[in-house]
């Protein structure tokens, strides 16, 4: 349903208004002065009829300079681009819109330019008032709308007019949840119908529930195109990282762990921290695989990595060392301490405490918690207690109820 071969678009930087006025009159004298900017660099996919395919990247990565060239808006520098079937594109929401039209009138205005003959937008008037939500509203000069009537009706024309391609760009945001779901309940009525989709997204949640393949764009460039889980799963590692670029990214070596004297002192982003010793937690790293990150998929196993410098002449007997995993709400979900497996540090001084454990948790952020405590006294107190020492981030293929995403059997019997 869509080929893009080779694709590439340049635009050109002029340094001043009339530098683009003496190009056109001198393009030789003007042609090694001009800057370029390459917002697509030989970009190539298919995407085959039926198929869902999200696309991702971080602001000006090309998505929709991409989006703009397959719904004819601009045109590409080099390359081709083939598109099959009928085209419904929600790039900018009511931007075919005419203000003094009513929403009917509206409809019809629509209809028109994506190249529905009368009688067919007739048919699909009730459908798209209902599933708009906005009443009477619907007979009257849109520019009396709320904002949110506005985008609601430009959505269900939008979706409404059964496309054979359907390009969405960051649409979703519109409405309550209960108007999103409807969306999401329309996108899952498409695709049973064979129906082409391609849905550019900031929120990769939303790219994972509602497609099987995504392709990551950055700097114009493609960097992964494939299973929906396995790209996002890298580009959230990637916009998590300190990483300039994607190819920044796959450059670094997989990290190492490394001894207590290796590892250097941390700044800590906390949200708050308190102790008798504050200072004595000096780092705090999360790692999958081997590899620092901040995001992992539910049921990964995290392993949380604490640099402690116990105070000398402490008694080692009384030391203990937790990790608590907190939601927003500050409630501690998941807590792991050396007392309750029966540990005890072996030395003062620098040590390190690594802590591995699967994340059986729901869609969303958490915070890493580390403490150095005395459990001499009661109730425990602390050395040096860190709330936001670190923060991960859980992505899951869709969202369940509750807090946790534990494995479980179900039987069904008579």
């Amino acid at each position: 349903m869509i080929e893009v071969k080779n694709l590439t678009k340049t635009y050109k930087i002029y340094d001043k208004p009339g530098d683009r006025i003496k190009e056109s009159v001198f393009p030789r004298l003007y042609k090694d002065k001009i800057k370029e900017f390459n917002a697509l660099s030989d970009i190539n996919f298919i995407i085959e009829k039926g198929e869902t395919v999200g696309i991702i990247g971080k602001n000006g990565s090309g998505k929709s300079t991409l989006l703009k060239i397959l719904t004819g808006v601009i045109n590409q520098t080099a390359g081709e681009k083939n598109m099959e079937g009928t085209v419904s594109a929600l790039l900018e929401l009511g931007a075919g819109f005419n203000p003094e039209y009513t929403g009917i009138e509206n409809i019809f205005l629509n209809g028109t330019i994506m190249g529905m003959k009368k009688e067919e937008v007739e048919e699909k008037i009730d459908e798209i008032a209902e599933f708009a939500e906005i009443g009477d509203f619907i007979n009257r000069p849109v520019k009396n709308y709320s904002s949110g009537m506005f985008v609601r009706l430009a959505f269900a024309v939008a979706i409404n007019t059964d496309p054979d391609i359907l390009i969405v760009d960051e649409a979703l945001a519109v409405g309550d949840y209960r108007f999103q779901a409807k969306c999401y309940n329309k996108f899952e009525e498409l695709k049973e119908k064979g129906k082409t989709i391609l849905f550019v997204s900031h929120d990769v949640d939303a790219v994972r529930r509602f497609c099987s393949r995504a392709i990551w764009l950055d700097n114009g460039k493609t960097v992964m195109d494939g299973d929906v889980n396995e790209v996002t799963s890298k580009y959230m590692e990637f916009i998590t990282s300190n990483a300039k670029s994607a190819e920044e990214l796959f450059k670094k070596e997989t990290e190492k762990l490394q001894s207590a004297d290796e590892i250097p002192e941390k700044e800590f982003n906390a949200i708050n921290r308190f102790g008798s010793d504050v200072g004595c937690i000096k780092n705090v790293r999360v790692f999958k695989n081997n590899r620092e990150t901040e995001v992992f998929d539910s049921g990964d196993r995290m392993t949380v990595e604490t640099v402690v410098d116990i105070p000398e002449n402490s008694n080692l007997e009384n030391v203990g060392f937790a990790l608590s995993l907190k939601n927003k709400n500050g409630l501690d979900l998941v807590v792991t301490a050396l007392h309750d497996m029966n540990m005890r540090f072996k030395r003062t001084g620098r040590n390190v405490v690594r802590i591995s454990l699967p994340l059986y948790l729901n869609v969303g952020e958490y915070t890493v918690t580390p403490s150095l405590e005395r459990r001499d006294t009661v109730p425990i107190q602390y050395y040096d207690y860190i709330e936001g020492a670190a923060y991960v981030k859980v992505v899951c293929d869709k969202e369940y109820f509750g807090v946790m995403k534990v494995p479980s059997e179900i039987t069904l019997g008579e």
